[in-house]
């Protein structure tokens, strides 16, 4: 049975870390990213974070059950079909991430703009 290293996708884990905290920075700072900031951030921590779990879902899943098949193909077989997994658990948490960033930037883009409209009133009001 061949020993399969992780290294590759956690690195992959760690830089979208990165990215992503760049990414929020800024979001927070430039006030034309503002209206992205958490649809972003999200979708590049929901797709690294479900690539991996995904990653290592499909090669236990390969172990398990397909091992015997696994067992005589060459290893770059079963690292395809690991990273296809990653890929596709990746999309799918990444689409997630998206629907519930969107969500939260629009609520966050209404309260800001109540709140200059409050404060517009209250200058004009003095």
């Amino acid at each position: 049975m061949a020993v399969i290293d992780i290294e590759l996708p956690l690195l992959l884990f760690v830089a979208a870390l990165g990215c992503a905290a760049a990414v929020w920075l800024l979001g927070t700072w430039i006030p034309s990213l503002r209206g992205f900031r958490y649809r972003s951030t999200f979708g590049i921590l929901a797709f690294a974070l479900s690539g991996l779990l995904g990653f290592l879902a499909v090669v236990k899943l390969e172990m398990s059950y397909f091992g015997d098949w696994f067992s005589t193909r060459p290893v770059s077989v079963s690292l395809g079909f690991a990273y296809l997994g990653g890929l596709l658990f990746g999309l799918l948490g990444c689409w997630n991430g998206l629907r519930i960033g969107g969500r939260m930037d629009r609520k966050h883009t209404l309260s800001m703009l109540y709140s200059l409209v409050e404060s517009r009133k209250k200058q004009d009001a003095h």
